[in-house]
């Protein structure tokens, strides 16, 4: 199977970055330069497409949008649910690490890990919008001190 790569001389770095909008990755950058082998680009290409598809896809059965918030003090998590989504039936269990939201269209779970620890029993979840939950927990401050620890025969 031949690709498009192979049909004639390779476009201009400013052209392919104005396709993809963003910058070029630099694994791309620094084969670009092996005229001999172009299926290099292609493999690339693909398992870029082939990448982009399965986290489409575990969105797409997703029955929560989930972003994090990180400020100096607090954590924020804003979910977004789906219409079926029964607000009766929905429970949030909070650790210092994560959120674990249970409840979910089809009994499903979700497993949100914090970007940094937080104190869980801060949490407080509010409805915003309809089909908007924000919780936002408090920071645990990172440990500064530093301890000596004595090495025992």
């Amino acid at each position: 199977m031949s690709s498009f790569f192979d049909s004639g001389p390779l476009p201009d770095w400013k052209d392919i970055q104005q396709w993809l909008g963003k910058d070029i990755p630099w694994e791309l950058a620094e084969n670009w330069d092996r005229r001999e082998d172009s299926g290099w680009l292609n493999d690339y290409i693909q398992k870029m497409m082939r990448q982009s598809k399965s986290a489409a896809r575990i969105q797409a059965r997703s029955p929560v949008q989930v972003e994090l918030k990180q400020g100096a003090k607090y954590v924020d998590v804003k979910i977004g649910l789906l219409p079926d989504t029964d607000i009766k039936q929905l429970r949030l269990f909070a650790t210092s690490e994560h959120l674990r939201l249970s409840g979910l269209p089809g009994d499903k779970k979700r497993v949100v890990r914090f970007p940094y620890l937080v104190y869980a029993r801060s949490g407080k979840a509010v409805m915003k919008k309809e089909r908007e939950l924000l919780v936002r927990f408090k920071r645990k401050p990172l440990e500064k001190s530093e301890y000596e620890l004595f090495i025992q025969n």
